[in-house]
């Protein structure tokens, strides 16, 4: 195997990656200061619906894109056509969803926009098709371990549509005109990538490229993708359903517009974590993870998934203690008193929010052991076992939904990691099994042939 990256050059890529999340983050933010104060409530809430659309699609199936050609450029080092044929098939996965999305927002163009513009309903299917433009690019920089450049757009595309925003909310401060601006981020990233980046992408060195000592990855194929896309796009579903459902959930339970306020505020104002982690860390880990599994490192991978689920039961417990005390506070400096939630409410919206991005950093060793088809059972187990607390628990509407969500990401989380312990298990034949991985181990507990497939 090639030599691992050094230590500096490791906290390099985790500062590029986590100063690229964060300017994404602020731009986002941004962006809906700037929308709300041009607009106001009633002219926005039509982009709060693109961006709830964007949302949903980035991190439902674009995310699933962009993992898969990292995976596949991680494993395919020295096959130069494995990225070109993944990148095809994401086109025309990509391309399907767009049309799709575009296909139903003109269907349902009235309720979903409210007469704010006839053409809102192309605006988002070119998001989202330029947004998987935008996980092709990320992909193919992660996938080559360019993690300096991969910071470099994800903070380009957040700042460049805040600095399209600008201009726009200026001289024509409409809802049309600033729905239109969503794509220009991600768009400007794919002209920077084929005028500047390719150039400098292929001319940089790249670490940790070279191939993997002793192993032939599968052949990418249009199926393999199918398959993989097929069961993330459903394990992304789920998990999304747990974070992002609650308002509407709260809706048949009776909750007033209030609760649903300070529910939504709440929750969002929690999800700090996962803006790093979909920003780019869940793509920083993923080659590395793909090696060592590919590699058969999977003491490794074991004490990685041990320690992740453990540290974050630890962390989860001290969120919970600080969002008690502390939280209702902080909402009510940044929000207004009219949004203060309880203390309990705060600890279980902190603690289920570590859960779920300790799940998500699980789902990506799954997919790094090209163990994908696992996510799907845990996922809706979470979903199911979530669901129980809303329809059989006592209290208020708000307190039933959060519950849920809480022992969903638990679920989540146990079901994950139970998961991967299986798929590496290590009996006492002293053959390592972890799904279609059988090795023998040294006296040491690694490897003694690598001449074996995963």
């Amino acid at each position: 195997m090639p030599a691992e990256p050094s230590r500096s050059r490791i906290q390099a890529d985790a500062t590029a990656v986590v100063a690229g999340s964060l300017a994404a983050g602020l731009g986002a933010y941004a962006f809906q200061v700037i929308g709300t104060r041009a607009l106001g409530e009633q002219a926005y809430a039509p982009i709060g619906v693109l961006w709830t659309i964007q949302y949903l699609t980035l991190t439902v199936v674009i995310a699933s894109a962009e993992a898969y050609l990292i995976r596949t450029i991680t494993l395919h080092q020295d096959d130069a056509g494995a990225a070109r044929r993944a990148v095809v098939s994401l086109i025309a996965w990509l391309a399907a969803v767009a049309v799709g999305i575009a296909t139903a927002s003109y269907v349902w163009r009235e309720q979903l926009f409210d007469g704010a513009g006839r053409d809102l309903w192309l605006a988002a299917g070119l998001t989202v098709l330029s947004y998987g433009l935008f996980a092709i690019v990320r992909g193919r920089l992660a996938g080559a371990s360019r993690f300096d450049a991969y910071g470099l757009v994800t903070g380009m595309e957040s700042l460049a549509r805040v600095a399209m925003a600008v201009p726009v909310v200026l001289l024509a401060p409409t809802t049309r005109a600033l729905a239109w601006t969503l794509p220009i981020g991600p768009l400007s990233v794919g002209v920077w990538w084929l005028l500047v980046g390719r150039r400098l992408h292929a001319a940089a060195p790249r670490h940790s490229a070279e191939p993997i000592a002793g192993f032939a990855a599968a052949p990418a194929t249009a199926n393999s993708a199918r398959r993989y896309l097929a069961a993330t796009t459903v394990a992304n579903a789920a998990a999304q359903t747990l974070l992002a459902s609650g308002p509407l959930v709260l809706i048949p339970l009776g909750a007033d517009r209030a609760d649903i306020s300070v529910f939504f505020i709440t929750i969002t104002a929690a999800r700090i974590p996962l803006v790093f982690a979909f920003g780019g860390l869940l793509s920083r880990i993923l080659p590395p993870l793909t090696r060592a599994a590919a590699a058969g490192q999977l003491q490794r991978l074991r004490r990685f998934s041990v320690g992740l689920s453990a540290g974050a039961v630890a962390v989860a417990t001290v969120a919970a203690v600080t969002g008690a005390v502390v939280g209702p506070r902080l909402i009510v400096a940044f929000f207004g008193a009219a949004f203060e939630p309880t203390g309990r409410f705060v600890a279980l919206t902190a603690a289920g929010m570590v859960g779920a991005t300790a799940a998500l950093f699980l789902n990506q060793l799954l997919i790094a052991m090209q163990a994908e088809t696992r996510l799907v059972g845990p996922w809706l187990l979470a979903v199911a076992a979530g669901a129980a607390p809303v329809a059989l628990g006592s209290g208020s509407p708000s307190l039933r939904v959060i519950t849920g969500f809480v022992v969903g990401e638990a679920v989540a989380l146990a079901g994950l990691l139970a998961t991967v312990l299986l798929r590496l298990q290590v009996p006492a034949t002293g053959r390592v099994e972890a799904g279609a991985l059988s090795l023998p181990l040294d006296d040491r507990g690694g490897r003694a042939d690598d001449s074996r497939r995963w």
